[in-house]
């Protein structure tokens, strides 16, 4: 049985928790494959427990329309899961999504701009860049 025909039967509502045990199971080393650049952050055994919420996503909003594998659709969902249980669990202090996102961003920003130039970039080198204010800077 195809992971596209394990979907439709969970879809449909036929045993879905042994359908999903049986996607699970069947597609675990490629879902370690997925997760394993989070490895370093948490134990192994947590991400892979998380990514079968990723993995319940996907099935819920799969399209077999779509013309698209349905493990190559699942990834996104389960390192989405996956990066969202490292920011909830992550630190001491909860920073927004996007707000981390930024943050990396403005690392990026100055990393590349360090390389470029052989010295630390000013903060009006970094807004330019970025394309953002330069009173936004002291934020991130």
């Amino acid at each position: 049985m195809t992971n596209e025909q394990i979907v439709s039967e969970i879809r449909n509502g036929y045993s879905v928790t042994d359908y999903m045990q049986l996607l699970y199971e069947s597609n675990l080393p490629l879902i370690k494959k997925f997760i394993k650049p989070y490895a370093a952050y948490e134990p192994m055994e947590d991400l892979v427990q998380e990514s079968y919420f990723g993995l319940w996503e996907a099935v819920q909003h799969y399209e077999t329309s779509a013309n698209v594998r349905f493990m190559t659709y699942a990834e996104y969902w389960i390192r989405q899961s996956v990066q969202r249980y490292l920011e909830k669990c992550g630190s001491m202090v909860r920073i927004p999504s996007h707000t981390r996102q930024k943050i990396a961003r403005y690392k990026k920003t100055v990393q590349e701009l360090e390389q470029e130039s052989g010295r630390m970039p000013t903060d009006n080198e970094i807004a330019d860049k970025m394309r953002v204010p330069v009173g936004l800077l002291p934020e991130l």
